[in-house]
């Protein structure tokens, strides 16, 4: 039997199911928890995005989150996100106070008594993320991966921010499979042509040629931050912004894209 039931959680965890009691755009219950000082504090920001974290703090996992949560911060350290971190009553404060001090993390912990909002929202394991809306609905739920965690959680969080589309947040979750070699290169070839004919002046081709490297390769980050830097540069900033986003939704730290979005910015 507990063969059995570690298998089913395995393969709920597998294909998203991080509660077991709350779907995906539905409220998400927002008691008022006390914090580490004792004050008490609702889940759920009414005013932003709210990010949420269960994890256990002696556990490798949520340590290991924890630290990664912690570079998150500082990459998106001027979006409005209400980071909380939920821990049961049965860790002393003084461990949680020490584990997160350890790991960077700048959270607004809250404490969960008896466990209560662990089993009313079916956690299935530690750790497990939320996103929160600022109307209190779940926007995505994350249960704990080896690959790409962090990349899920911040294509999430930018698309609860309004800051990507629909068709970009399933880009950065589901890239395509390519064959690296043969396809990569043309696209690449495809990119220097555009750049060369950008460099003769010839603008509006250009940007006709880097768009037909983003038909070939979407899953691709270059293509996309090509055309909106064409864009960008062209004085459409509308555009080129939506194009930039595509390319940071793949690669965070394209520096062509982060230039050129920082441009249109000023």
């Amino acid at each position: 039997m507990t063969s059995l039931i570690s298998g089913l959680a395995s393969v709920l965890v597998l294909s998203g199911m991080a509660f077991a009691n709350i779907e995906i755009g539905s409220k998400v219950p927002n008691p008022s928890l006390a914090g580490l000082d004792g004050v008490e504090q609702s889940l759920v920001d009414p005013h932003g995005v709210t990010a949420f974290i269960f994890f256990h703090p002696q556990q490798e996992h949520s340590l290991e989150v924890l630290r990664a949560l912690a570079d998150l911060q500082g990459e998106m350290k001027d979006a409005d996100i209400h980071w909380v971190g939920v821990v049961s009553d049965r860790f002393p404060s003084e461990t949680v106070a020490s584990v997160l001090a350890e790991s960077g993390a700048d959270l607004e912990v809250l404490i969960d008594s008896g466990d209560r909002l662990y089993g009313e929202m079916g956690v299935r394991l530690y750790p497990t993320m939320g996103i929160a809306d600022s109307g209190g609905m779940l926007r995505a739920s994350l249960p704990y991966t080896k690959v790409n965690y962090m990349g899920a959680l911040q294509a999430h969080l930018r698309h609860a921010l309004g800051q990507t589309d629909d068709a970009t947040l399933d880009l950065a979750l589901h890239p395509t499979s390519i064959d690296v070699g043969s396809h990569e290169a043309e696209v690449g070839r495809q990119l220097k042509f555009a750049q060369m004919l950008w460099d003769r002046e010839k603008k509006e081709k250009a940007l006709a040629k880097a768009q037909e490297a983003v038909e070939a390769a979407p899953e691709l980050a270059d293509p996309h931050a090509l055309v909106g830097f064409f864009q960008v540069e062209m004085g459409n900033c509308e555009d080129g912004r939506e194009n930039l986003n595509r390319a940071l939704a793949i690669d965070p730290d394209h520096p062509k894209a982060r230039a050129a979005l920082s441009e249109c910015d000023s």
